[in-house]
């Protein structure tokens, strides 16, 4: 599989696109054709070394839209979505055409987004909602303070 790495930290350009052993669905992952992916603020300061745990080599990326080529049964086909934990940092990230993740977490996609619609959510949604609802508390019907 083809997938964006970086084996030291630095600006853009310490990206390349990378031959890659496909992964597989042992040891509790499933593994996911990646059909889009975003690219957020922490995916940039990851590459550039500034987001800490991040072991090299490593393919950034955190947000993801696909479907479940392997691991669980039931999941076998699945369109799914995700975001954020350890990818890109601790475990190979959404920047390729093949993901592997921990089968607990995987969780289908709204069938009324599209995959890029999916793909742009995840870390953007967080941050929306940690600003509005968390911080904020804004509630329903309440447009400021």
């Amino acid at each position: 599989m083809r997938a964006l790495r970086f084996d030291r930290f630095g600006d853009p350009h310490v990206l390349s696109l990378t031959e890659c052993p496909d992964p597989t669905a042992q040891h509790g992952n499933a593994v996911i054709a990646v059909k889009a992916a975003s690219v957020n603020a922490s995916d940039v300061k990851n590459v550039a070394g500034r987001m800490e745990g991040t072991l090299l080599p490593r393919t950034p990326g955190r947000d993801f839209s696909g479907v479940v080529i392997d691991g669980p049964p039931d999941w076998t086909g699945a369109e799914v979505w995700g975001t954020g934990g350890d990818l890109g940092f601790t475990r190979d990230g959404s920047h390729a055409e093949l993901l592997a993740i921990p089968a607990t977490a995987l969780a289908r996609k709204p069938t009324r987004l599209s995959f890029e619609e999916a793909a742009a959510t995840g870390v953007n949604f967080v941050t929306a909602w940690l600003g509005t609802v968390e911080t904020a508390r804004l509630t329903e019907g309440r447009t400021s303070q």
